[in-house]
């Protein structure tokens, strides 16, 4: 589904912030978001989250008109994690109602996807010329994403983040600083079970990706969707030389497994995976779940501002 914005003013929107976002002056970034945003609603609210939950609760009043009766659109100026908090509000409490990402935090991967600017002031400019697309959502266990789900290398990357260490890997690829700079990845005996089918293994890393960009860098697959209806399998083989230079060759799903040594590809819509030993699960940036877990794509679950890809960019301050 896609739906020109032009010309199109909403009711009322809502904007969510947190005070320690990525963006150094938060009170001058949101005076930036709002003169544009208030150019296409006719009543913008600006809306602090100041606790982890907060934006869930706000969607749940939202949902049954106790915020307000007239919210026709959300917009949220923050990182991945900020955003993954969104999406969950949204589909918790099947909130139907179309949001529009401003980013606010360090990667910002999904706002990639979306073809937005990394820089807060010009993003919220480019949404006037935007269109309403529909996205798939990843179900985890009783969880969502947008982006990604993954275990292996891939935490240990996310925990050295979280830890203060972020120097070590700055926006390199998550996936690439990691295959590189750790020395003893911790492997893992797996069981998938992948549309039914049974794969058995041991690896460093599983990855499970509806996004096209995970730690910064795109995924080198030139076809990988968000709005297919299927998740992306990323399996790499245990002790592989070839993982390296697989990271960065770009290739389509029909021949990436011909063209791949290092790093199986699998489209799927329901994938189990158990470990040996139980291991964390990194969820769009956040540690929030161990396995065993159960992921499933629900189809274009959510709507989502989207610039076109082939909109000028030479007109924003």
């Amino acid at each position: 589904m896609v739906k020109k914005l032009e010309n199109t003013k909403f009711k009322h929107g809502v904007l969510f912030y947190h005070e320690y976002s990525g963006i150094k002056d938060i009170y001058r970034g949101l005076g930036d978001v709002a003169a544009s945003l208030t150019t296409f609603c006719k009543h913008l609210s600006i809306q602090l989250s100041e606790d982890e939950g907060d934006i869930i609760r706000f969607c749940q009043k939202i949902k049954d008109q106790s915020y307000s009766d007239d919210v026709d659109i959300i917009f949220l100026l923050g990182g991945d994690g900020t955003v993954n908090e969104l999406i969950n509000g949204m589909m918790q409490h099947e909130l139907n109602i179309p949001i529009g990402i401003i980013p606010g935090g360090t990667f910002n991967d999904f706002v990639k996807t979306l073809n937005l600017s990394p820089r807060h002031k010009i993003a919220s400019q480019q949404l006037i010329q935007s269109e309403l697309q529909s996205y798939d959502v990843m179900k985890i266990n009783d969880q969502y994403a947008l982006n990604f789900a993954g275990l292996g290398l891939i935490v240990q990357n996310a925990e050295n983040v979280q830890n203060g260490n972020k120097d070590i890997f700055g926006k390199l690829s998550y996936v690439g600083s990691t295959v590189k700079t750790l020395l003893n990845p911790e492997h893992f005996d797996y069981q998938l079970t992948v549309d039914g089918k049974v794969i058995d293994g041991n690896t460093a890393m599983l990855v499970v990706a509806n996004g096209s960009f995970i730690g910064g860098s795109r995924i080198p697959l030139t076809d990988l969707s968000p709005s297919d209806g299927y998740l992306n399998l990323f399996i790499f083989k245990e002790h592989s030389s070839s993982v390296l230079s697989d990271i960065f060759k770009q290739r389509d799903s029909m021949n990436w497994n011909h063209m791949t040594e290092g790093i199986q590809h699998l489209l799927a819509k329901d994938i189990k995976i158990e470990t040996k030993p139980e291991m964390k699960v990194d969820i769009d940036g956040e540690i929030a779940l161990k396995t065993p877990i159960h992921i499933e794509v629900i189809p274009k679950a959510i709507q989502i501002l989207t610039l076109p890809e082939d909109t000028p960019d030479n007109e924003y301050e």
